[in-house]
């Protein structure tokens, strides 16, 4: 029932909405009778409630949200990891599997903002047919966590004859990927790094998940997310001495973030076009470019200080084809998160382990200064991953 569409039916349920507070036929005549004995008519004892649901509310008819009629929204948003953990386990109920070989909170941690429709296509059908093709009639975790990657990139693809040196860059790409996102984001997961082909049309992977939910973040997250789409491009340069085709997908991402910190007045108050729609706005302001070039030069010089990480990952891409989340931490050094843990440092979120300067957690501040208790000291960043200050002026 779009907008300017009045067709029959969206008049008939109007008509029906808007009519059922008048008294039927029956009713009247009730009452005409009870009038005649001298007697007031029974008041209604009943009430009716209209609830519908759609999954395109941008084409409902303006008609149809009117007060009175479906004027109160409930929107459902996305499971929760308490959500989808139960969902994960209503539908492992419903398929055969091996319970010692599922790890239910690894699904749930590489599921964030799935909808419960494609977690029950993953497990319940993508994983079965898996698990099938493997010669074995119960599921296992290799089989979900493949399902779950296919609805994400597509269906593995392989170039069987793919030239050495093309699959090499690819590799340089993935690993320049994942050592950014392990050193500047430590508080998502790398869930699996590729070099198969996927029938969406790449040619390699870099998957990183969350590992708490992510409703609100720091600006300076988005930065590091710059740095990660930028790094694959980096890396074969620095790697293989000049830049090769295969950026584009990382290149509209940057893009995309850098014109909502622009949005959210990183480079200072988003003023210069202060009356064109916000569909309109096109933030060209050289300071935007700059920082574009200073991130490039600070990615480039985090993969040469973990130059000899990125040559152990290529090589194990080269010869596996694929590395899980364990098998790239173990090629990898130790991370701000994984230090400040194996340390028993306290810290309220990850997100803090983004902070520069501890100076910059005033909240922390503020609660040390009530409690007459000096701030929770945090080592600064490592050089190795500073992330540029913006271009405020």
């Amino acid at each position: 029932m779009g907008g300017m569409m009045m067709n029959g039916a969206l008049t008939r349920l109007l008509y029906e909405m808007d009519g059922i507070g008048e008294p039927t036929f029956w009713e009247r005549l009730q009452a005409r009778v009870y009038r005649i004995f001298g007697k007031d008519p029974p008041k209604r004892d009943w009430h009716v409630m209209f609830m519908g649901s759609t999954n395109r509310p941008d084409v409902l008819d303006r008609a149809l949200l009117r007060p009175g009629r479906f004027d109160q929204v409930i929107k459902v948003e996305r499971p929760d990891r308490v959500g989808r953990r139960e969902i994960i386990k209503g539908y492992l109920d419903k398929i055969k599997h091996d319970p010692n070989q599922i790890n239910i909170n690894d699904i749930v941690a590489d599921t964030p903002h799935t909808t419960p429709a494609q977690l029950m296509s993953a497990i319940t059908k993508d994983a079965v047919r898996r698990a099938l093709f493997s010669g074995r009639d119960y599921v296992i975790q290799r089989d979900i966590d493949q399902a779950l990657q296919e609805q994400l990139v597509g269906m593995a693809n392989p170039i069987k004859d793919m030239d050495p040196l093309q699959l090499r860059q690819v590799a340089y790409h993935e690993a320049g990927h994942a050592v950014i996102q392990h050193y500047v984001l430590p508080d998502q997961r790398i869930s699996r790094v590729s070099i198969i082909r996927r029938s969406s049309g790449a040619l390699g992977y870099m998957l990183p998940v969350d590992t708490d939910e992510i409703y609100a973040q720091p600006l300076r997250r988005m930065v590091g997310q710059i740095m990660v789409s930028l790094a694959g491009h980096i890396a074969v340069k620095v790697f293989m001495g000049e830049f090769w085709t295969g950026a584009t997908g990382d290149y509209n991402n940057a893009r995309t973030m850098l014109r909502l910190l622009a949005m959210h007045g990183f480079f200072g108050p988003p003023v210069s076009e202060l009356f064109t729609d916000i569909k309109e706005l096109r933030f060209t302001d050289e300071r935007v470019e700059q920082y574009w070039i200073q991130l490039e030069e600070r990615v480039e010089e985090i993969l040469s200080i973990h130059a000899d990480e990125v040559e152990v990952l290529v090589e194990a891409l080269l010869e596996r084809k694929e590395l899980s989340n364990q098998e790239v931490l173990a090629l990898l050094g130790k991370n701000r998160l994984q230090l400040a843990r194996e340390e028993g440092r306290e810290f309220e979120s990850v997100l803090e382990q983004l902070v520069l300067k501890p100076e910059e957690l005033l909240h922390q501040k503020i609660a040390a200064a009530r409690s007459k208790v000096h701030p929770v000291e945090l080592t600064s960043e490592p050089e190795e991953t500073k992330i540029p200050e913006s271009q405020n002026p």
